[in-house]
């Protein structure tokens, strides 16, 4: 998962336990920065910038 990620983290097996419990995963290759803050109503994700207009 992601651009050039020769790691190969996450693997494929804890991305499908990760759907399969309905987790929402998110990643810097296609939204850009991300965030966690924490609010009123609980955390939120904070998205800053699409890094393909970087290139």
């Amino acid at each position: 998962m992601g651009a050039d990620n020769n790691y190969g983290h996450p693997s494929p097996e804890i991305l499908d336990t990760l759907a399969d419990m309905g987790t929402r995963v998110l990643c810097t290759d296609v939204g850009g920065d991300l965030a966690v803050a924490a609010t009123a109503g609980g955390p939120a994700v904070v998205v800053r910038g699409d890094p393909r207009e970087a290139l």
